[in-house]
């Protein structure tokens, strides 16, 4: 059984190391400012500064704002340019939305919970 100390989610300049906006279980922490987090299974060392940890497991979807080279992602013909994307806080899954919603249900897991807009990742 994974003992959990508490949940990161990567800052925005550590993206390609983890999915941004979603929060990953922090198995452990050591004395020289790194911690190790837990990714599908496996383990990924981490310095401290380049994550936020909270103690309580995510209850709340996170909001991404793309940026960069490729993004913002481009629709389809007559598709409008998704500058934005919602990750479900229980399975990670990352979810457009329209409008600025206060819930959302994943069309993956089905778990509905509420829409974390006091930041942005």
């Amino acid at each position: 059984m994974r003992i959990t100390l508490g949940w990161a989610r990567c800052a925005d300049n550590v993206a390609d190391v983890l999915r941004r906006g979603a929060w990953y279980p922090v198995v452990e922490e050591s004395a020289d400012g790194h911690v190790v987090v837990e990714v599908r299974r496996e383990r990924i060392r981490l310095k401290r500064g380049e994550v936020t940890v909270r103690v309580e497991p995510p209850d709340h979807w996170s909001v991404v704002v793309r940026t960069g080279v490729l993004r913002p992602t481009l629709g389809g013909k007559g598709m409008e340019v998704v500058t934005t994307y919602a990750v479900c806080p229980l399975c990670h899954y990352r979810q457009d939305f329209a409008g600025k919603p206060t819930t959302l249900r994943c069309v993956r897991c089905g778990a509905t919970s509420p829409v974390d807009w006091t930041e942005t990742c």
